[in-house]
């Protein structure tokens, strides 16, 4: 493994907290309930697992799980509608992501500037556009593969 687990954390939370104009952030995890208002849109992360692996060359692997929050204050209104601001900031995040550079030269994949084979959301993203209570919240499963 040529990138240190902490070079590819940093890169990768500096990567999506570059897509919105997020409040406050944080990459150690904070629950939706620790947030208040003020601080919304809220972004934080949580590494979920490791899974070791070979490649087809017989090469170790490792695939780093991790899951990105999105916090939003929807608020009460009935004149909005929640869902507009939380497809604003899934969007941005979706973009943020998209291989640029010489990663779409290369593979069309992001590789958080070369140090991972490929970075991307995988999976269901859970999402609660706070209609009920106000309070917003998506769950946006990332892959990590790291050669």
């Amino acid at each position: 493994m040529g990138s240190s687990r902490e070079q590819i954390s940093v890169a990768f939370f500096n990567l999506i907290k570059g897509a919105a104009s997020f409040t406050a952030s944080s990459r150690r995890f904070v629950h939706w309930d620790q947030v208040n208002e003020t601080q919304m849109p809220f972004l934080t992360m949580l590494k979920t697992g490791e899974v070791r692996g070979r490649q087809s060359e017989g090469l170790p692997t490792l695939t780093i799980n991790a899951h990105v929050f999105v916090y939003l204050s929807a608020g009460m209104d009935a004149a909005d509608t929640p869902d507009t601001a939380m497809n604003g900031l899934l969007d941005a995040i979706d973009a943020a992501v998209a291989p640029g550079g010489a990663d779409a030269l290369n593979g069309n994949r992001q590789t958080l500037g070369g140090l991972v084979s490929h970075c991307y959301p995988l999976g269901p993203v859970f999402v609660d556009t706070g209609d009920i209570d106000g309070k917003a919240v998506a769950a946006i499963p990332f892959q990590i593969l790291v050669p």
